[in-house]
């Protein structure tokens, strides 16, 4: 189940960017329409783990500009985030917990979500969720197998999902407004590409060395009460 929840983003985003320009071109032809079609498509393909969250969002951006784009990413995130949450809850925690001991930080992660208060949990699920680094439907997998409460985990995604959708959202949307021919529009989108990854891999890095701090602090404080 973790290879799938691995391998078919992939697959699927590789298809998509295929035929990117005219997914986005019809969506945006069909309106509100096309809206509530991309909604969907986020729910279904993100929660079953056939699309990255990323992928996905710059077609948003393309098809329906910065603002309304994010507003129908975001909201079909949490969507498949509650799906993908429910599938993997029900058929795949017992057989991750056994894959996770193989993996030091994803146990580290996993432990200290089994075992945190709701507001540390919420922290923890906000940090991974920030991270560009861990694949959204690796983390929907790891957070259903330590059942964490399901508020937590949306209040989590949402907060830690905005500012990298917002990322890709906004690269879609400069992609559909882009003149080749026009040398400083194309700079113009260059250097705000450049800026958006900037800022993904320092929020990743600041994300994940806090999680790290997050994990060892109950690590240690496990530790201490069995030796006490």
């Amino acid at each position: 189940m973790a290879f799938v929840a691995a391998f078919l983003p992939v697959l699927g985003s590789t298809l998509l960017i295929a035929f990117l320009v005219p997914v986005g071109n019809w969506l945006k032809a069909e309106s509100i329409g096309g809206m509530a079609l991309y909604f969907l498509g986020v729910v279904a393909f993100c929660g079953l783990s056939l699309l990255p969250t990323n992928v996905i969002g710059i077609v948003g951006g393309f098809a329906f500009g910065f603002l309304p784009g994010i507003t129908v990413l975001i909201c079909g995130i949490l969507g498949a985030a509650f799906l993908s949450f429910l599938v993997y809850r029900r058929i795949g925690s017992r057989r991750f917990a056994d894959i996770i001991e193989k993996h030091p930080r994803s146990a580290a992660v996993y432990h200290a979500l089994l075992r945190e208060s709701p507001a540390r949990t919420l922290s923890i699920i906000f940090l991974l969720r920030l991270s560009v680094v861990m694949p959204f439907s690796l983390t929907n997998f790891l957070m259903a197998s330590a059942r964490v409460p399901v508020y937590a985990y949306l209040i989590g995604t949402f907060f830690g999902m905005l500012p990298r959708s917002a990322a890709v959202v906004f690269v879609g949307s400069g992609l559909s407004e882009l003149d080749l021919q026009d040398r400083g529009d194309v700079l113009f989108l260059a250097f705000g590409i450049a800026a958006t990854i900037a800022a993904m891999i320092v929020i990743t890095v600041i994300s994940r060395r806090a999680l790290d701090n997050l994990t060892a602090e109950r690590s240690a404080a496990g530790a201490d009460i069995q030796t006490t």
